[in-house]
């Protein structure tokens, strides 16, 4: 799927990566007890990524139909794919549990952050297969014809 000549997932990765990346971290501060903006912070800012990660997940699959369905970059896709699965998943605990937990420095916001934390350091080995996908295998690159 591309839009002006350019593969559409790869400009729409950039969005959750971002915002999970201050989520994650205003998770930690929150539950840190630094103060109850850093917790809206977080929420907003997951909300956004869970959102924006749909979209792109969704450009993702339209991508998918170009692989060889039997082919080394198949295999690849779908580690990429089951590891950001799990990171979405990650981050909808995250939210979740934050919302449970109000503005009280509970259990649930240390949960809350324990999520994010995993889900960002997922996000890095799924990115990585994502990385192999263009580097590597040249998806969404190379001419397939």
């Amino acid at each position: 799927m591309r839009f002006l000549g350019h593969p559409i997932h790869p400009m729409l990765v950039h969005f959750p990566i971002a915002l999970w990346t201050v989520a994650a971290g205003a998770y930690v501060a929150s539950a840190a007890g630094v103060n109850e903006p850093v917790a809206m912070i977080a929420k907003l800012a997951n909300i956004g990524g869970l959102i924006m990660a749909m979209v792109a997940m969704f450009a993702g699959m339209l991508e998918l139909r170009s692989i060889d369905s039997k082919s080394e970059a198949m295999r690849i896709a779908t580690w990429h794919m089951m590891i950001m699965a799990t990171v979405w998943l990650c981050f909808l605990a995250a939210l979740m549990l934050s919302i449970l937990s109000g503005i009280d420095h509970s259990r649930a916001q240390v949960a809350a952050a324990a999520c994010a934390v995993a889900g960002f350091l997922l996000m890095g080995v799924g990115g990585w297969y994502g990385g192999r996908l263009v580097y590597e295998f040249g998806v969404a690159v190379k001419d397939r014809t």
